[in-house]
């Protein structure tokens, strides 16, 4: 009788429950930081450009983890992972200080219904270069909207649903467009200073084409000599590894502060953003018959 109670003792029951669930919990954190480490390969491995979307959260994660009562040197990884993903993360979304050039970016939709408003909202803006993304058949009328405040047009054919588009007020004296669809360029001369101004459009990430997109845009970076300001739509975060290879490519700084530009089944997206020499200040525009809404950025050209 003894026996039979002791194998039932409920104590025991309730012990076996915390150290499993203490299992599972060390397990939740070791994939979190190897996940989040797996991240930063990105240069290396497109796949890991796809998890470093979840940056945010797994950094989130591995620093509740850090702050558990784990061993000690198990509190310092998940510390450590969680400091570099907040240092690649946060200074995205401090407001920069601005500049002297105001450029609109935008990803129209192909189907946008709602051109009028849209070349309205741009011209408002006082934007002297616009970058557009899925210039189509059914929406190249805005080029025509616009025509008359911004004479200066270039156009890189892609496709009949995504064309790419930079278009000035200032003359454009040279144009480029990517291997393939990646980035339309221009150079523009703005009171006797010449820069480049690059409309981006990459694909998805992993196991999209991304990376390789991404590779292409660099290809043509690394072709431009002076000032470069790009933006558009890069399909994936800022701090991922094909943006970040842009960025250094063409020698930027990230535009900001960063705000979600796209909602996909209602989570938020950061997929649209503006680089430039020396950074500068991005404020956010309505989605005007668009899934994305529109980036007016000041932006600095000295770096």
């Amino acid at each position: 009788m003894i026996r039979q109670a002791a194998s039932h003792n409920p104590g025991r029951g309730k012990v076996r429950v915390v150290t499993l669930l203490w299992w599972l919990v060390g397990c939740v954190m070791a994939l979190a930081w190897l996940a989040l480490m797996t991240g930063f390969l990105g240069r290396w491995w497109p796949l890991a450009d796809s998890l470093s979307l979840l940056r945010p959260l797994l950094g989130v994660l591995c620093l509740l983890g850090a702050c558990l009562r784990f061993a000690k040197v198990t509190r310092i990884a998940l510390a450590g992972a969680a400091a570099a993903a907040a240092l690649t993360i946060l200074p995205l979304f401090v407001p920069g200080k601005g500049g002297d050039l105001r450029i609109y970016s935008k990803n129209m939709w192909y189907r946008n219904g709602e051109l009028l408003a849209l070349a309205t909202d741009i011209i408002d803006s006082g934007a002297e270069v616009v970058m557009l993304q899925e210039v189509s058949d059914r929406n190249a009328m805005i080029l025509q909207l616009l025509g008359p405040r911004y004479p200066h047009q270039h156009v890189c054919p892609f496709a009949g649903w995504s064309r790419i588009a930079v278009l000035s007020v200032h003359p454009i004296a040279e144009t480029a467009c990517s291997s393939r669809r990646a980035m339309a360029a221009a150079r523009i001369t703005r009171d006797g200073r010449a820069f480049w101004a690059a409309s981006v459009h990459l694909q998805w990430p992993y196991p999209y084409g991304n990376s390789a997109t991404a590779d292409s845009a660099v290809d043509l970076l690394l072709g431009l000599d002076g000032p470069i300001v790009t933006g558009g739509d890069f399909n994936i975060f800022p701090w991922a590894a094909s943006v970040q290879r842009m960025r250094r490519s063409g020698r930027m700084r990230s535009v900001t502060p960063l705000r979600p530009t796209f909602h996909l089944k209602g989570v938020p997206l950061f997929l649209d953003h503006v680089w430039a020499p020396g950074g500068g200040h991005a404020s956010y525009r309505s989605p005007l018959g668009s899934d994305h809404l529109g980036i007016l950025a000041v932006v600095d050209l000295d770096g």
